[in-house]
């Protein structure tokens, strides 16, 4: 099966799950709009047993007012019923359609394939062959958006996807984004850095900015985001890249449908809820008739080791706020960070001049709501001038992200290999 084919079936599969998706949701508006006729015709009939009781004119004229409005509102809640119906039919028709076209479809291109008992597992055998094939999708894809944070992930991915492009003919289909937290979300110098390492490849790159930041976010909502509500990233981040993904489809301006890569740098090894997650789905949030969005993880299997070795060797440029030993490039203080790493950026603020620290700490105490169930800010900041003021500053050296992952042979050559390109 060739690669056009694979991506075909996959906009089939796409149509199904969108048409089943609507039908779902029709079936949920039409039990809503049934509760609410329910509540409307009680509400009649207990205005109407009221009614005849009424003996003062002025009150039975009331009553009557009451009760017609009430007939009215039944009346509006049967007319959405009825329409909530009308859609619940023709979703599952549309539904029904979607999926017999995709099992029809892919059973005349699956011959000596191992049968597949769900559209699921159509989906997930199509896109494990593309991920399979990495310079093959590249190349079918008409545009390719690598979103980097400029973080040792996003750096490594960037170079794998540049170097795989080129060695394809299409490094003009890549697209660097970076999406701009503010000066009170990230370390200084990550949207310069972002732009280098973009540079570096001779790539594109665009700044998308997320208005408000993470502490506007925070501020308007009472509340900070956590690991079941990570409204950092939907909001900040996905939401804004997503804006982008649509206006790319515009542009090509193709008389077909746009297959585009969203790729980002995630990896199994970074948590149980990312190990689950695919090296390829379709995005079915941005996907559409006019565009079909693939989102891409193309160092999904690598280790941490792994990733810093390929920095190492590759002489890529990194941010230092790894050699203080911060784990990840992620916002200043992260809620998915453990203690002693939030500990170690507020400290880590102070030798840079950040006022950051207190500034959270402030929200925190303004909003009312504790920035982790098992710790608050203002905890992480005691800790923090408690260690200052028994170990002094914090203390680092260029290469230490290197030296602690690979050792000091390793980093002694990669710092080497730096002052020659510098």
């Amino acid at each position: 099966m060739d690669i056009t084919t694979r991506l075909y079936l996959l906009d089939l599969v796409r149509q199904a799950q969108q048409a089943t998706a609507a039908h779902a949701a029709a079936v949920r508006a039409a039990a809503r709009a049934a509760k609410a006729a329910a509540q409307a015709r009680a509400r009649v009939d207990e205005l109407a047993r009221q009614h005849p009781t009424a003996q003062d004119p002025e009150q039975t004229s009331e009553s009557t007012d009451e009760l017609d409005e009430a007939l009215e509102d039944y009346a509006d809640c049967l007319n959405r019923l009825q329409a909530a119906k009308r859609k619940v039919a023709r979703t599952f028709l549309a539904a029904r359609a979607a999926n017999r076209t995709l099992g029809t479809t892919y059973a005349q291109h699956a011959r000596g394939r191992t049968r597949a008992a769900s559209r699921d597992e159509v989906a997930a055998g199509l896109l494990d062959e593309l991920a399979d094939v990495p310079l093959e999708l590249m190349d079918a894809a008409h545009a390719i958006l690598v979103q980097s944070s400029a973080g040792k992930d996003s750096l490594v991915q960037l170079h794998r996807i540049a170097t795989r492009a080129e060695k394809a003919g299409c490094l003009h289909k890549v697209v660097v984004i970076h999406i701009d937290l503010g000066e009170e979300s990230e370390w200084p110098g990550v949207r310069e850095l972002a732009q280098r390492q973009a540079e570096r490849y001779g790539l594109r790159f665009h700044v998308l900015r997320a208005e408000g930041g993470l502490l506007g976010l925070v501020e308007k909502r009472g509340m900070w985001p956590d690991a079941a509500r990570r409204l950092c990233t939907a909001t900040l981040k996905r939401d804004v890249a997503n804006k982008l993904l649509r206006q790319l489809a515009a542009e090509l301006g193709l008389d077909e449908q746009a297959v585009i890569l969203n790729c980002m740098g995630i990896r199994a090894a970074e948590s149980p809820a990312r190990s689950k997650k695919q090296r390829l789905a379709i995005d079915m949030r941005t996907s559409a008739n006019n565009r079909m969005v693939l989102t891409w993880h193309p160092i999904f299997e690598m280790k941490d080791r792994e990733v810093w070795q390929e920095i190492a060797t590759h002489g890529l440029e990194y941010h230092p706020v790894y050699d203080a030993l911060i784990p990840r490039l992620s916002c200043v203080f992260c809620v998915l960070a453990p203690f002693d790493v939030l500990v170690r950026a507020a400290r880590l603020c102070w030798v840079l001049g950040l006022p950051l620290p207190a500034r959270y700490r402030d929200l925190e105490a303004k909003i009312g709501h504790r920035f982790k169930q098992s710790h608050s800010l203002a905890e992480v900041y005691a800790e923090a001038e408690r260690l200052e003021s028994e170990e002094g500053p914090l203390v680092w050296n260029r290469g230490d992200a290197i030296r602690q992952h690979l050792g000091d042979g390793v980093a002694d050559d990669y710092l080497a290999r730096l002052a020659l390109a510098a």
